[in-house]
């Protein structure tokens, strides 16, 4: 987990940066990207807390059935305001803002060092 904490914190203020443009989905990309990265390297050999554990703290925490949706739609969602309990997956980012996605980029970085902390 540490490995992908510190490159997050490296990201946290200048997300679009590292990854393109400023959205949960493509802090999640280059996370994939990374983490290949490391395997290919033989710096991880499996997947970390993150990969494991986050989707489904982050289900848990913000009221989720399940984490299939995956951590960066369900923080996305509950940024909109969208209710966990009824929402509808397809196309409900269609419409969402810059400064939504900058909120979601910054919730997502308050409940990783919620997550980190416990």
């Amino acid at each position: 987990m540490k490995k992908f904490y510190n490159i997050l914190k490296k990201m946290e203020f200048r997300p679009a940066m590292w990854t393109g443009e400023t959205s949960l989905k493509s802090i999640r990309i280059f996370l994939n990207g990374y983490s290949i990265a490391l395997r290919e390297h033989n710096i991880l050999q499996s997947s970390e807390e993150l990969e494991i554990n986050f989707h489904d703290w982050i289900a848990n925490k913000l009221g989720f059935y399940e984490s299939t949706s995956g951590w960066p739609n369900m923080i996305l969602a509950v940024t909109i305001g969208l209710n966990p309990k009824s929402i509808k997956w397809e196309n409900y980012d269609s419409k969402v803002t810059k400064e939504q996605h900058e909120k979601s980029i910054k919730k997502f970085y308050e409940l990783l060092e919620e997550f980190m902390n416990e």
